[in-house]
């Protein structure tokens, strides 16, 4: 009996494992180690969990925001061609006040010398009474 006290205490003899039941109570198991990280645990199938309505959130706001700016960009294309074609009337109608323009300015001399001539002629038949 002294023997197995004598290796439990003795230094040299902790080589080997311990026989005494106080010594197994008060020695702690030894935490194993994993390299692994720690594994997350999943939510339960049957509800979708956040970050899934969250992604399902962002793709709805992404679709919705893709096709507003299609409709925007297809409303500026439409205004594009508006004003364009707008431009081109405007730039007939300012050839055609030019023309006119133009038509008038070569007109009066001619009706300048119409009416002189009337007037002289009515300025000799008034002499002539």
């Amino acid at each position: 009996m002294f023997e197995a006290w004598k290796k439990e205490t003795d230094p040299e003899s902790n080589k080997t494992k311990p026989d005494s039941d106080a010594e197994k109570i008060t020695q702690r198991p030894e935490a194993p180690q994993t390299t692994d990280p720690p594994k997350q645990t999943d939510p339960p199938q049957n509800a979708e969990s956040p970050n899934e309505l969250n992604d399902l959130d962002l793709l709805a706001s992404f679709q919705k925001m893709k096709r507003e700016e299609e409709e925007l960009l297809e409303q500026k294309q439409d205004l594009l061609k508006k004003e364009q074609e707008l431009q081109s009337k405007i730039t007939e109608e300012i050839e055609k006040k030019k023309t006119a323009i133009k038509d008038l300015k070569s007109e009066i001399p001619d009706l300048q010398n119409r009416c002189k001539e009337l007037a002289q002629a009515l300025g000799t038949l008034s002499t002539i009474n």
